[in-house]
Formats: C-alpha cells, structure tokens, sequence
C-alpha cells in the first residue's frame, strides 16, 4: 500500500509524466565545470570503456537518462530503468524502444540480484524518498564491491532570480494541508554525508546552479509543476500566478527572459571492496 506521500507523487506522475525531463533535459549547469544539463553529469559518471557494465538508472521516469547512456553505443553496456510510476515508464518504453530494461518498483525493494550492478544513477528523486536509509542499503545490496553511485537532489536556493521571487510568494499563498516527502538529510550536505557514510567511500558532494532562463510565462509553467504549487486549488494558482508575472517585471531583460536558477547538489560515491 502506497504511503500518502508516495500516492501524491503517483498520481502528479501520472498527470504529468516526463515533467521532469522537459524542465531539466537542456537547462545547462553551472559548477566548477560547466555540462550541458544535470543529467548530463551523470551521464559522464559512466565509464567509457570496453568491460561489460551494468547501469541502473533508479527512478528513471521518462527514461531520458538511460537514453543518453544509449546514444553510446557502447556495445556491453546493460542498462536498467526502475521507477514506480506506470505512466512513467510508459513514457521511458516509447522512447528508449528496448535499449534498457524497465522495471516497476520501489527502491526500498529492488528486484534486482545482491552485487549485480556496476552504476547506479538517480536524478532528482532520491529527496522524495520514503525510508531512505531502506533505500541505501539496497543500493549497498544491489553494488558492486568498487561499484559507483552518483545522484543529483534539489539544493540550496540561489538567490536573485525568478525561484527566489516564487518562493516568497507561495508564503502568502493560500495554505495548503503540509506534505513530507522524503527525509529532510537528503536536502543538506551535512546530512547526505552522514546518509552515505556506511559503505561507501570518496563520498564528495557539490553544489550545482541549474539555468532554465526564459520568458515569465514560461517560467511560471516551468514553476506551476513543483510540488508545493500543484497542490494549490486552481483560484490559489491563478492568484499566484498574476502576483508572480507582476512581481518578475523588474528582472525582465532585454530579450524578454527573465532568470531562473535551480540550486541542487550532485554527490558521488563508491562502494566499498
């Protein structure tokens, strides 16, 4: 049986399944090394060579990630999907047209074999989790001794831009009953330190400030699918919507953009031998 938090998250995915990669697929990033996107970094965290890999992408959604590992064409190369979304994987299956193989499930329970996989990979999910520490010692269970993970979680905010002007507003904004997900470490660097001290090693964790710069209104649809928003009855939304595109007006530049920068935090691991 789904926990409240987990039925709220499956029905937001069914409603807008492939959300997350439209946002973030091409929003470039900046860090000490600028990529073309966030899942990008974790693209470059699979190895480019000739051994036989396995690669689990761990709340895949639309499968954008696992596409991105595909263009490869790296031929021993086993690529693993898993998200406990239908509607999610529907997406992943159309687009990846069997070059992985999708899996429905929950991370706290992964049908997968003890030190079976070789990378695991998660973009924006891992700060949604129930019972994180379950999670973690599956992704112990499922690696590799010498095994890689690296995961990408929401992070601090940047200041000075659309998301800070948003995230005033929805203080005023018409309350709705609060919602936990996930455990509140993942969202620190103190606290993803001590989460992945048991069992892995060369733990680093960066912050990363992820560019999705365009005009108000797209922007504000960009910011219409976050959690916090959707859960807003439909007035709330409106209402909030015509304060943020009044309230934006100063940083409208030139071209029409306005900025919009999403802090998050990249963190990578091995397994322990």
């Amino acid at each position: 049986m789904p926990s409240p938090s987990e039925s709220y998250l499956l029905d937001f995915h069914a409603r807008l399944a492939g959300v997350t990669s439209r946002w973030f697929a091409h929003a470039p990033v900046q860090a000490e090394e600028a990529a073309p996107s966030s899942y990008a970094l974790l693209e470059a965290v699979v190895p480019r060579d000739a051994r036989p890999l396995t690669v689990l992408d761990l709340a895949c959604g639309d499968g954008y990630l696992l596409e991105l590992i595909a263009r490869r064409e790296q031929s021993e190369l086993s690529l693993v999907g898993l998200d406990m979304s239908a509607h999610e994987l529907e997406a992943a299956r159309a687009r990846l047209n069997g070059t992985a193989t999708l899996l429905q499930g929950r991370a706290q329970s992964l049908p997968l074999g003890d030190a079976s996989v070789d990378v695991v990979l998660s973009h924006l999910a891992l700060m949604l989790m129930d019972d994180v520490e379950t999670v973690l010692a599956e992704l112990r269970r499922v690696l590799k001794p010498g095994g890689r993970v690296s995961i990408v979680v929401g992070g601090d905010p940047v200041p000075g831009n659309a998301l800070e002007v948003f995230a005033g507003l929805m203080k005023s904004a018409v309350a709705v009953p609060p919602m936990r997900l996930g455990d509140p470490r993942v969202r620190s660097v103190n606290g993803l330190q001590e989460l992945f001290a048991e069992g892995f090693a060369d733990v680093t964790v960066r912050s990363l400030s992820v560019q999705g710069d365009a005009s108000p209104g797209e922007v504000w649809e960009s910011l219409l699918t976050t959690y916090d928003a959707d859960r807003l009855s439909p007035a709330a939304q409106a209402s909030l919507q015509a304060a943020f595109l009044q309230a934006v007006e100063p940083l409208r530049r030139s071209d029409g953009s306005v900025p919009l920068r999403w802090g998050m935090r990249q963190l990578t691991g091995t397994r322990h031998p």
